[in-house]
């Protein structure tokens, strides 16, 4: 994408996402995005925001709060996410908004 342009394609995401803290996950060249979960007439999102932000502290997934999100996803073929549950999320955009990065995943419905 050009330099000023407020909207349009990203390049490619993130192999893999794992989570640093509440909300906050990491990449694999560390870089953080902020997670959001989002729910669409019963149907679980998240909304995932490249931001930088202090890595701080890792918390154990253990001690993290019970949450619709894993505590990792990884691309896989056919530009899918497959989740820390085996659970396959797919790319609803993935987009830059005004110079910030975004990616919108959709849990899909396991078979």
């Amino acid at each position: 994408m050009a330099e000023g342009e407020d909207s349009g394609d990203a390049l490619a995401p993130p192999l893999r996402l794992w989570v640093r803290r509440i909300g906050v996950y990491c990449d694999e060249n560390q870089k953080t995005w902020l997670v959001a979960p989002e729910e669409d007439t019963g149907t679980v999102k998240a909304r995932i925001r490249r931001v930088q932000v202090p890595l701080g502290q890792a918390v154990r997934p253990s001690h993290l709060p019970v949450s619709h999100l894993p505590h990792m996803w990884q691309l896989s073929e056919g530009q899918r996410y497959r989740d820390s549950n085996s659970r396959i999320w797919g790319i609803e955009h993935h987009l830059m908004i005004t110079g910030v990065e975004e990616l919108l995943l959709k849990l899909l419905p396991s078979d």
